[in-house]
């Protein structure tokens, strides 16, 4: 993949702006994809020159699913989104919407938030999240076995109080 600068970036947006020809004959003029270029103008417009800077960024899963509900609810295009959030590139939001579909979007972002930091300082920390994850874990289980001893002394009551209203009535 090609890097631009952003000296080159700003040029053709701006013969884009100052209506020098359409996305595709710029693309043309420029020798770069078409895709590119709306890409430039779509950032540049909605974040100026910051737009147009190389941005090295992670994000968390709870932006990524901010994202794709936004995208979902407006009915946006990947580019579209991806602009309006500033992510660079648009087809990171299309690997999101994959991971999502297939249900992989949750595993990725426990398995980073549980991947230690090489800092001792990261470890402890997560150490402590483990310990923690590990407690909250216990805890369901044993939510799961009272919740289900609970169901089964109600319906041994339920089942002891059908037998007393089915036995006959001895009469005095």
């Amino acid at each position: 993949m090609k890097k631009y600068k952003t000296e080159f970036k700003l040029e053709v947006v701006q013969s884009f702006l100052a209506g020098e020809g359409g996305g595709k004959l710029l693309a043309r003029r420029w020798s770069v994809p078409e895709e590119k270029v709306r890409t430039w103008v779509s950032h540049y417009r909605l974040h100026g020159i910051d737009g147009l800077r190389p941005k090295r960024s992670t994000y968390s899963a709870q932006f990524k699913l901010q994202v794709l509900s936004h995208q979902d609810r407006e009915q946006l295009s990947s580019r579209q989104v991806a602009a309006i959030y500033d992510i660079r590139n648009p087809n990171q939001v299309v690997v999101w919407r994959r991971n999502l579909d297939q249900g992989r979007l949750q595993a990725i972002a426990n398995e980073k938030e549980e991947r230690p930091k090489m800092k001792l300082e990261g470890r402890c920390a997560a150490l402590s999240n483990k310990v923690a994850a590990d407690a909250v874990q216990s805890l369901r289980e044993e939510n799961e076995r009272l919740r289900a001893e609970v169901a089964y002394l109600k319906k041994l009551q339920a089942l002891i109080r059908s037998k007393r209203s089915a036995a006959p009535k001895k009469r005095i």
